[in-house]
């Protein structure tokens, strides 16, 4: 009976495996994760690693991912990982590792390359941006650096000639905002732009305004300022009214995801979004590159993958 529910099917007749199988769906029959683990030396789990993020559409990215793995066999554990308030993360990781014996990890951005080798070292495969310049295991978010060239874009389109990038304070070292920032970096080069400035803007009152008040402090131009994600973004609109500086005429502020509540402020934010398949696609090639499965379309050449619904803050 267990070769039949593992799938070794070869050595039986048709009728056989179908009263087998019949049989298991009447008791409510599930195989035991630990046993398959032991059988095969690992499990039909793999970890998906998320950053702690304010983006609103986690799910969805989690939603694409998790099918590409279910079409394979393969069950979804998701983890955040905590960078900042926990003091041993990575042992939390290490002990799931460990406990799950996984078929492989996938990180969305969040992991150092120490962790990342931590787990290589155990045996299980590792699919992240963080390592690797080629191969399986690398999975390069596509998206992000369109995300930050679309943004400066807008900005400078604005009539903003000194740029900013605001990080969610804590998250600076994050793989996405790395690659956003890149892109707005990349378009001031090319405008004959100073580089941005960076900012670490906390989503609390104060901390907000401190930051604003900081950059605008020693500057008589109007600065636009790219940001992280909305939330970032409306905490710098209500940093702006409260220290008394026009909203834009005296900073542009553009956010990310086009999430409601950004359209419920006022000024009404203006944010750029983008398709985060386009985003997942390094990650779903790399899924089926290392476990097999259809490669994920391709976009053609010149598709706009990203777009900037226009509001009342640049």
């Amino acid at each position: 009976m267990s070769h039949i529910l593992n799938g070794q099917v070869e050595r039986f007749t048709t009728e056989t495996v179908d009263k087998v199988r019949q049989a298991a769906v009447e008791l409510g029959y599930v195989r035991s994760a630990a046993g398959r683990a032991l059988a095969m030396g690992r499990s039909d789990f793999v970890i998906l690693v998320a950053p702690p993020t304010t983006l609103t559409n986690l799910r969805d990215i989690v939603d694409v991912v998790s099918a590409d793995l279910e079409k394979l066999g393969f069950n979804v554990v998701v983890h955040v990982h905590h960078l900042e308030g926990f003091p041993t993360p990575s042992a939390r990781l290490y002990h799931l590792v460990e406990a799950l014996r996984p078929a492989g990890l996938i990180d969305l951005g969040s992991l150092s390359e120490e962790d990342l080798l931590a787990v290589e070292r155990t045996g299980c495969q590792v699919l992240s941006p963080t390592i690797g310049t080629g191969g399986p295991r690398t999975a390069r978010d596509e998206l992000s650096v369109a995300i930050g060239r679309a943004q400066a874009h807008h900005l400078h389109l604005r009539g903003y000639r000194e740029l900013a990038y605001a990080f969610l304070a804590g998250r600076r070292d994050s793989t996405w905002g790395r690659e956003r920032m890149s892109g707005v970096a990349e378009v001031c080069a090319q405008r004959g732009l100073a580089p941005p400035e960076h900012l670490d803007v906390p989503l609390d009152a104060v901390g907000a305004r401190s930051v604003l008040g900081a950059l605008l402090g020693q500057r008589s131009t109007p600065v636009g300022v790219a940001c992280y994600s909305d939330e970032v973004a409306i905490a710098l609109v209500f940093a702006a009214a409260s220290i008394g500086v026009q909203v834009p005429r005296d900073v542009g502020i553009i956010g990310l995801y086009n999430g409601p509540v950004g359209q419920l402020v006022s000024p009404r934010l203006t944010s750029a979004y983008g398709d985060f398949r386009v985003s997942l696609g390094g990650i779903r090639r790399a899924i089926a590159e290392t476990y097999g499965g259809a490669l994920p379309p391709v976009q053609p050449p010149g598709a706009q993958v990203v777009s900037v619904l226009e509001g009342e803050t640049t």
